[in-house]
């Protein structure tokens, strides 16, 4: 039974306290959780930035009201603790350090991630080594941003965009007329993203950017980028309803993509690096390219370094790292969504190092990307579904229609010998290597007899050609030739002033050069003249060739007629594309100046009938693919993809570069080399071109010019072609169609005439170029 216990008769009898006649005071205590754990009601460690805000990415929210006052909260708590203010001050130092090293990783050191090499790893040691001691850093009041500046600086960038009807039709014209190129977008992950944007209300963009997830803060830069690119490929009857867009009178719609696209940057640049996406480099790319149809090189060159950076600060560049770890929570369908997230990945880092090198080896500029970092997984040539959350990636079969995707692979396949090339450059400034030389040109040319079939430029495979969504395999193919020839035009560059065989490859590939580029052009329409790839490769192979028949005019006469006829054919797409492409017009008026040069070094005598122009079409038949030895070339430096050269066979451009245009027939097939694919049947008697007027020295010392690089010298040296007396190349001193024609200038033969000014002899290239360099030469020995 349980006994009552009573209290103590004083206590019982005590009389009770009056009511306070005011409410109790509040609690006074400080408060010293950071304001977002405040907000939210969570238990905060009060580190800087805490691991609640760490967790869910809100690092730069983490914020102190009263910093000094948390601070002397936190030294009596440890000190009511422990019992002493020594103790509590011990205390106080341990916290001081380990908020300088959140501060020192705010620097933007590498985290460790198990690495204590790191800045930030060595740091640590060193705090956890000599604790006892304060800090050598003071204490940086934390950078709080003006998140309403912020916020309203976004918004007026998003307000920019136009409306839903208009973004629907410019991004299926980026979708079909731009991203096959390269591939960097994917369609159904784009839309994803769109549909994302357009469902966010009015309140939560009224928060800022920084309450959305980061792909959505990105998001709207990369949408100014493709509304941009859309933009520079409008038809000439395009829909007169994106008239609306422009909001000023006499306004293009290339001064709109301007806008769109500083746009973009403008968000990338106020949202900063802290918080870098995949969609970051995405934007970041397409601006890139942007800035490369505008005729911007120099700086999209510069714009393409900063990209690379970004795609190293969400590690795309890392090798054989899982990007992600499944939780056990999670579901299948978001273990899929991210397998595909992982090859978007893949695919992004991929183009940017193709474009690192290709921009190196044609400007003559570093490259960004280290190949000594390894060489990251390739994407998988994987179909696109119709649901990423239902499938997995697989690679296609055969019967598989090629994707853009499978473009970008082959061409990573292409071009992977660029790496060594731009490596060679450097390992052998003065040409002496030759050896290696050949061993490159022998490997390059079995890379390029394996192209698949439905890629072939002789004899492809058409089976894909009417499928509605391989519309681009025609002009694939002419890419694919033109990259094939680049790449062993590029090996022999910087040999072509000391070596003959180097000439007639160089002189090949160049030619192989331009019969591709004229049937691309020949493939497009109007919409398509801002491509930068219709300048850049037409520009340097021209010059090239005209360089070996100016320094060099009794060599390689079997070729020389296909020469005149395609600088003609170059010139005038140059001329074509003159209103819609800057670099057209730069180029054009280069390539007047060389003209002269070339009329005055050949300096053929008229003939009253003249030879037929060698078409660009006739070709020889190319070779079985049985004649040629299996392909063992492997990038040092660049992967190449194995599946990709299992089914195919030869090309034109293996052909055209194994085979002249002369009568002499090949009685069998040997390991390629230097000298017997670029050796010439002797020609038939012809007029030798004589030099007469042309001041060349006959012991000028050819080892000691640098290597031609055309566009180098035409973007960042402000080359240019006047007359001496101020007349004007670009006014229309040659723009006669037959300035390759008979003595009277209006022939339509490939004998040089007289239809040019009787001043060309003192027409000069204007830059900032050395007296070693191919334009120095030419105006010290002018015509």
């Amino acid at each position: 039974m349980e006994q009552s216990i009573e209290p103590p008769s004083d206590v019982k009898h005590r009389p009770k306290p009056a009511s306070p006649s005011k409410p109790p005071r509040k609690r006074k205590r400080i408060v010293i959780s950071c304001t977002e754990c405040h907000r939210r009601k969570q238990k905060c460690d009060r580190q800087s930035p805490c691991s609640n805000c760490i967790a869910r990415n809100k690092q730069s929210l983490c914020q102190y009201e009263n910093e000094s006052a948390r601070k002397q909260q936190l030294l009596e708590e440890s000190t009511n603790e422990n019992g002493s203010s020594e103790d509590g001050g011990v205390f106080n130092v341990l916290k001081q350090e380990s908020e300088t090293a959140a501060q020192v990783s705010a620097f933007g050191y590498a985290k460790s991630n198990g690495n204590n090499n790191t800045t930030l790893g060595i740091f640590k040691k060193l705090e956890n080594l000599d604790a006892g001691t304060s800090s050598p850093l003071s204490m940086m009041t934390a950078n709080s941003a003006d998140h309403g500046g912020l916020k309203e600086k976004y918004k007026s960038m998003i307000r920019q965009l136009p409306a839903k009807p208009y973004i629907e039709k410019l991004i299926a014209c980026y979708f079909r007329e731009v991203n096959w190129q390269y591939s960097p977008l994917d369609e159904g992950t784009f839309r994803d993203l769109l549909k994302n944007w357009h469902s966010l209300s009015f309140s939560t963009l009224n928060k800022g950017p920084l309450e959305l997830p980061p792909d959505l803060q990105f998001f709207p830069a990369l949408l100014f980028q493709t509304l941009a690119l859309a933009l520079q490929f409008q038809p000439v009857d395009y829909d007169q309803s994106l008239d609306s867009l422009k909001y000023a009178a006499g306004m293009s719609f290339d001064d709109l993509a301007s806008d769109y696209s500083e746009s973009g940057c403008q968000i990338l640049c106020l949202l900063g690096k802290r918080h870098t996406t995949l969609v970051t480099v995405q934007a970041g790319f397409l601006r890139t390219a942007y800035l490369k149809n505008c005729g911007l090189v120099p700086e999209s060159w510069h714009y393409l370094s900063q990209t690379i950076r970004d795609a190293q600060e969400v590690g795309l560049h890392k090798v054989n790292i899982t990007q992600h770890h499944r939780k056990p929570e999670e579901k299948p369908e978001d273990v899929l969504e991210n397998l595909w997230q992982e090859q978007l990945r893949r695919r992004m880092w991929l183009i940017l190092s193709l474009w690192d090198i290709h921009m190196a080896i044609v400007l003559g500029r570093p490259t960004t990307v280290d190949p000594r970092d390894g060489k990251p997984k390739f994407p998988i040539d994987a179909p696109t579904p119709k649901n990423r959350r239902e499938v997995a990636p697989a690679p296609r079969t055969d019967s598989d229609p090629p994707t853009s995707l499978t473009m970008l692979l082959w061409n990573a396949e292409v071009a992977a010998p660029l790496w060594d090339i731009f490596n060679l450059e450097k390992e052998d400034p003065n040409q002496n290597n030759y050896p290696k030389l050949e061993r490159m040109h022998k490997m390059i040319n079995q890379i390029t007899l394996h192209t698949p079939p439905c890629f072939r430029t002789e004899n492809p495979d058409t089976t894909f050609d009417s499928h509605p969504d391989c519309y681009w395999l025609p002009c694939a193919r002419a890419i694919f030739q033109n990259g094939a020839a680049f790449t062993v035009m590029a090996l022999h560059r910087p040999y072509i002033f000391t070596n003959s065989n180097s000439r007639t490859a160089a002189l090949k590939a160049g030619l192989d050069i331009l019969r591709a580029q004229r049937t691309y052009f020949n493939l497009l329409s109007i919409r398509h003249y801002k491509m930068f790839a219709l300048v850049l490769n037409t520009f340097d192979a021209i010059v090239l060739v005209a360089a070996i028949y100016i320094l060099h005019p009794t060599e390689n006469p079997e070729y020389l007629d296909d020469v005149l006829q395609h600088f003609q054919w170059g010139m005038d797409r140059f001329e074509t594309m003159g209103d819609r492409n800057a670099m057209a017009n730069a180029a054009l008026s280069v390539l007047k100046v060389i003209c002269v040069r070339l009329k005055k070094a050949l300096n053929r005598p008229t003939k009253t009938d003249a030879p037929s122009t060698i078409s660009a079409s006739t070709t020889p038949a190319a070779p079985t693919p049985d004649s040629y030895p299996t392909p063992q070339y492997t990038a040092s430096s660049h992967p190449s993809i194995s599946s990709a050269s299992t089914n195919s066979s030869a090309n034109q451009s293996a052909s055209t570069a194994t085979n002249s245009t002369s009568s002499s027939a090949t009685t069998g097939y040997t390991l390629p080399t230097i000298s017997n694919m670029t050796e010439s049947a002797p020609a038939p008697a012809a007029p030798a071109p004589t030099w007469e007027n042309f001041s060349m020295p006959q012991t000028f010392d050819f080892s000691s010019m640098a290597p031609l690089q055309p566009m180098h010298d035409l973007l960042f040296n402000d080359l240019g072609g006047t007359i001496e007396g101020g007349f004007d190349l670009g006014a229309g001193g040659l723009q006669t169609p037959g300035i390759w024609g008979p003595g009277n200038g209006t022939g339509s033969g490939n004998g040089i005439g007289n239809g040019l000014p009787d001043t060309t002899s003192q027409w000069q290239f204007e830059g900032d170029f050395g007296n070693d360099s191919f334009w120095g030469f030419m105006n010290t020995y002018n015509a």
